[in-house]
């Protein structure tokens, strides 16, 4: 069991006097990630996920995790290009799990500054009241972000704006982009569309006039979630140069907007106008499944599963992969495929799965399996009671694997009902649009319990995209505990 009372854990900064005093040495070692990673490259339309989910800072501020499996995971990682941590803290910091797991996916990690109504008000007149204050609250937030290893900030001023400070926050924004970028090339400064350049608190759900000076100071804006066709269309005209820069938002809990299960919609349209997409609060999915974990996980996969046409999986590239479909929680502790432990946990640290499509298939036939594992705690479980289409297995696990030369793939699976193991055929898509079907050349028992290892191998010379699988089969229900893609040495 976890001992929460002895875990070192991520706070936020409350209150303009801590970011003021903040001093990296008072920080524990612990907490400062320095894991070398790679974003993952892609010059097209971005997607943001903001995770905003009951107020930030439960079980996932633990360094070392906690003894709760059935907390929320997010483990969709190929489908998203920047995370943000989101409470109404003044200076919001990314838990350490979430920056270890982000950035293990190539994905950057970005904190919330925010300040709020008349309160928000008082806190910008103290942080922004001269030039030199505001390039201090930069160097602040820089020196915080640098600490704490993550890669920028979301900038959320929802209050008015004294004539005074308008001139200071632009100032303190284009300074800020430009520490961040030279201590961390892969950093981001976002705008959140709230206050105008006259200093009003008023949502425009578009770039123009009113924002555009605080768009040019940074990274991208984040626009307000109430939009209608037409703002995108002028979006797009004030800055045809930059529109992966436009982050067009969406509320999941589907406050002023289209959301939901329905939040693919909004993205269709956001698409038609080429714009980036950022979707705000995703957790919502967990919090009206709270009581029912299988539930949650169920709903989680149709959730972005309706989200693959605009959000479509760009997992980060690698040469070799390695993965036991480990998701970061689980409720046993297994060995080469026997049990040696019987202790819950989360720790999202742990994650090292691939990305699974489970939209392609039923979520009754296609699920997380936490109850058995060959390595780890969870295992991906399919379950076929009638003939299933071809096409729901073919494309199941979306790669991106160099092939310049020769691979080896080998896949640990267990059967529970019929003889899946013995009969499926690997499939294999490649970037060039090709895709081809295998045999195994090894088939054989592996550890305890009932896994079989299979080996096949791949001459191709175009990047591995897919793996899936087919079969004779009508019915049966198989594990998968185990994948490894590696250069062929035989």
């Amino acid at each position: 069991m976890v001992d929460q009372i002895e875990n070192i854990h991520t706070s936020p900064i409350p209150d303009t006097e801590g970011l003021i005093s903040f001093d990296p040495s008072t920080v524990v070692e612990e907490l400062k990630i320095r894991t070398p990673w790679c974003r993952k490259r892609d010059d097209g339309r971005k997607v943001i996920m903001c995770h905003d989910m009951k107020g930030g800072y439960k079980d996932d501020k633990f360094l070392n995790g906690t003894d709760n499996p059935y907390y929320f995971n997010f483990y969709h990682w190929a489908q998203i290009d920047i995370f943000v941590y989101f409470s109404h803290y003044l200076v919001t910091i990314p838990p350490a799990m979430w920056i270890v797991s982000s950035h293990r996916n190539g994905v950057p990690v970005l904190g919330t500054f925010i300040t709020e109504w008349d309160e928000g008000t008082r806190k910008c007149s103290e942080l922004f009241g001269s030039e030199e204050l505001a390039l201090f609250t930069a160097q602040k937030l820089a020196a915080v972000a640098e600490c704490y290893g993550f890669d920028g900030w979301l900038i959320n001023i929802e209050n008015k704006l004294d004539d005074c400070l308008i001139s200071n926050m632009k100032l303190f924004l284009q300074y800020l982009s430009i520490i961040m970028r030279e201590k961390n090339a892969d950093s981001f400064v976002i705008w959140y569309d709230a206050v105008t350049v006259e200093g009003k608190l008023h949502w425009q759900d578009s770039l123009n006039d009113m924002n555009y000076d605080y768009f040019e100071a940074c990274h991208g804006i984040f626009l307000n979630y109430t939009w209608k066709n037409w703002q995108l269309q002028l979006s797009r005209d004030v800055s045809p140069e930059r529109l992966n820069d436009i982050y067009v938002g969406i509320d999941v809990w589907a406050r002023g907007c289209v959301g939901k299960f329905d939040c693919y919609k909004s993205c269709e349209v956001i698409d038609c106008y080429q714009l980036s997409t950022a979707l705000f609060a995703p957790g919502w999915v967990y919090e009206t499944n709270e009581d029912d974990f299988d539930k949650f996980l169920c709903e989680n996969n149709k959730f972005w599963g309706l989200l693959l046409k605009t959000c479509s999986p760009r997992p980060n590239e690698t040469n070799e992969l390695s993965s036991s479909f480990n998701y970061g929680f689980g409720v046993k502790q297994f060995a080469f495929g026997l049990l040696i432990g019987s202790i819950p946990w989360f720790d999202m640290r742990q994650q090292d799965a691939p990305y699974v499509c489970f939209c392609n298939c039923d979520t009754k036939k296609l699920f997380i399996s936490y109850s058995d594992s060959f390595e780890g705690s969870t295992s991906i479980c399919i379950k076929c009671s009638d003939h299933v289409a071809e096409a729901e297995l073919k494309q199941l696990i979306c790669v991106n694997v160099t092939s310049n030369e020769d691979k080896l793939v080998e896949i640990v699976s267990k059967d529970t009902l019929k003889n899946f193991s013995e009969s499926y055929k690997l499939t294999i898509g490649l970037e060039n649009g090709e895709s081809t079907v295998l045999d195994n050349f090894y088939r054989g028992s592996i550890g305890g319990n009932g896994w079989f290892l299979s080996k096949f191998r791949v001459n191709a010379r175009s990047n591995i995209r897919w793996l899936g699988f087919v079969t004779p089969l009508k019915t049966f229900t198989t594990l998968f505990g185990q994948l490894t893609i590696k250069n062929d040495t035989q």
